[in-house]
């Protein structure tokens, strides 16, 4: 959806990710919390549009606008009426179908078409509708008043639901518009940016007509436009077969910038084309057009920016593939288009030379914002929420790092050929998807069952913490056991492919484990003295609060290890020894009182118990593990 973003500087030490949440996501929720709760949508399922033609009348210098909408459309249930979305401040003179002035109705913020008689299913009609009104100046859109330095501007933002504030329309996530003419008169002092291929720019008088085409579908929402002063400049970017055009209408003040940043965009619009496959819209073009709101808006061919900061351009660039070509069918997969965006955005750096590491300190910092809370899903369950909706925690960072663990896990062929053939595939080309469709691509190329994988961390929540106990023998052969714990009692235990780097002096050696169950253990041979293991070195997962214990397995003992320190609710409690046994695990207060007792066996290698300790208060408390041989007395705080 919108992004919000300034131009930030960052390093591989540092970078600001308040800044970037705040000005990327928390303003994007401000737009929509007012459309969300607003906008009550009219029942528009019964037909399907095919075209619209829009005649506009927009003077900068006042906040209003006029004209008529006719919309070709098809009937898709026997009807006697349908209905447009339309905001009660637009004025309706009148109603046509098929040239014919018809009947209306008005409810709230909708328009509702009363046919003569009943339209049956596979009927084509076209209507118009003539209005007028001053749009209501809502939130940060969605018909917006502003000015720079020549002039006054009018400028158009409707994700999600500001469509209807200025223009009737059906305003859903199921019925793309196949094409649309764009005309809009205004004073000749001003020019008009919008969707498509510029058609022509008629003087009439001192007024001028620009007319704007899009042959591509186009959901209302990325129906965006911009009236202004405007400087235009262009620029070519290489795509296979030809070239396309970069066509940017700017500020005259920020003309410099602009040229500068687009110039700097323009290798990664050629790296994008090579790994998601050709530009959905190069028949027409790509392009900016400036605006007064705090960021960008991804409107389809013609991006809405307010600077040209490299992490905008590039986010707004990906959406071009990822919202605008394909879009979220549901509000509950946003993450498809503002997942993908931002992980396009870091991908941008790391299929660059980067000499900054800034793919790494980005994975590092968002990884951070992920894991300060323990709770969370990429899915969003209640979408009438709209801060859920557009959680940057999750929406933006939890999905761009969902997609950074899948290519991690599957490898990067695998990966980029599968999201290729999601962004390509004809059945989901230029409509909607969900999904559903993505796991069934990613599933397809990687020839294995994802089900554990969305389960976990679409649908679930939280992360993994590991606890990694390690020896190495004097014949070098490390043996490692590897515990988790999770974060949210909806992921009982993440399956993942987990690297490690051993590491000693002057060498190291990298592994990945397939981590299936806690307590597991791993037997490494190595030809080194390994003096420390490294968990994920390369930022490939999710996680936080790891504990790495290099413990004295000693032959002929038994060695308890008791986590995580601090408990709280379940301890975990791993052993070591020689041969198989039964153990008795109790627990003491402070009083000596035994609060706890409860009877384990042990596998001949090692043994990995769960005890719940949910009902015990905080303090201090004394765990005894014993079999016929030994007894082992440890203390544990539970918090």
């Amino acid at each position: 959806m919108i992004c919000l973003v300034v131009a930030v500087s960052t390093s591989a030490q540092q970078i600001n990710l308040e800044q970037f949440y705040n000005d990327i996501i928390k303003n994007e929720q401000q737009q929509a919390q007012f459309k969300t709760t607003a906008f009550d949508a009219a029942p528009t399922g019964n037909y399907d549009i095919h075209y619209h033609e829009c005649n506009w009348n927009i003077n900068p210098d006042t906040l209003l606008i006029s004209g008529d909408v006719t919309t070709y459309l098809t009937i898709t249930q026997n009807t006697a009426s349908l209905f447009f979305d339309a905001a009660d401040n637009l004025i309706i003179d009148s109603v046509w179908v098929n040239g014919i002035n018809t009947n209306f109705a008005r409810s709230t913020n909708a328009i509702e078409i009363l046919f003569d008689d009943e339209l049956t299913a596979g009927t084509t009609v076209y209507t118009t509708v003539f209005y007028y009104g001053s749009p209501a100046a809502t939130g940060f859109g969605s018909f917006v008043k502003g000015s720079n330095s020549v002039g006054n501007v009018i400028w158009t933002l409707s994700e999600p639901y500001g469509a209807s504030d200025w223009w009737p329309c059906k305003q859903t996530l199921n019925d793309k518009i196949d094409s649309v003419d764009i005309f809009v008169t205004t004073p000749e002092i001003n020019k008009v940016a919008g969707p498509g291929l510029l058609m022509s720019a008629t003087p009439i008088g001192d007024q001028i007509t620009w007319h704007w085409k899009s042959n591509y579908p186009i959901v209302n929402y990325l129906i965006g436009i911009v009236v202004a002063p405007l400087e235009i400049f262009e620029l070519k970017a290489n795509h296979p077969g030809d070239s396309v055009l970069f066509y940017n209408m700017v500020y005259p003040e920020s003309l410099e910038e602009a040229i500068g940043g687009v110039e700097a965009i323009v290798p990664i619009f050629e790296i994008f084309t090579d790994i998601y496959g050709d530009y959905p819209f190069a028949n027409e073009k790509y392009g900016h057009m400036q605006f007064g709101w705090g960021g960008g808006m991804e409107h389809q061919t013609m991006s809405s920016v307010t600077h040209f900061g490299y992490d905008l351009l590039v986010h707004e660039m990906a959406h071009q593939w990822f919202g605008d070509k394909i879009t979220c069918s549901s509000w509950s997969d946003i993450w498809l288009n503002e997942g993908f965006a931002t992980y396009s955005t870091w991908l941008s750096y790391d299929l660059t030379e980067d000499p900054n590491n800034y793919f790494e300190a980005w994975l590092t910092g968002t990884r951070n914002t992920i894991v300060s809370k323990p709770g969370g899903a990429v899915w969003v369950a209640d979408t009438s929420t709209v801060s859920r909706i557009f959680d940057g925690r999750l929406t933006y960072y939890k999905g761009g790092w969902l997609l950074h663990m899948l290519r991690n896990q599957l490898g990067d062929d695998v990966f980029f050929s599968a999201i290729k053939n999601y962004i390509t595939k004809a059945d989901y080309a230029y409509g909607f998807v969900s999904t559903e469709d993505l796991i069934i691509e990613l599933e397809n190329e990687a020839d294995t069952s994802l089900a554990e994988f969305f389960l976990d961390w679409f649908y679930g929540e939280g992360f993994p913490s590991y606890h990694i106990m390690w020896h190495q023998d004097d014949n070098g052969l490390v043996t490692l056991a590897m515990n988790q714990t999770t974060s949210h009692y909806t992921v009982d235990f993440f399956d993942m492919q987990v690297p490690i780097r051993l590491k000693g002096a002057g060498d190291s050696l990298d592994i990945t484990l397939k981590h299936t169950s806690s307590g597991q253990l791993f037997t490494i041979p190595t030809e080194f003295t390994v003096e420390e293991i490294i968990l994920d070195p390369e930022i490939t997962l999710l996680h936080a609060n790891d504990v790495i214990n290099k413990s004295n397995l000693l032959e002929g003992t038994v060695q308890l290890e008791l986590y995580p320190s601090p408990a709280d609710d379940m301890l975990f409690v791993q052993l070591f020894e020689l041969n198989a046994a039964d153990y008795l695990i109790s627990i003491y207060n402070s009083a000596a009182e035994k609060v706890i007792q409860s009877e384990f066996s042990g596998d001949a290698n090692q043994a990995y118990f769960q005890v719940d300790i949910s009902a015990l208060s905080a303090g201090m408390y004394v765990v005894v593990v014993s079999n016929d041989v030994t007894d082992i007395v440890k203390k544990i705080i539970i918090q």
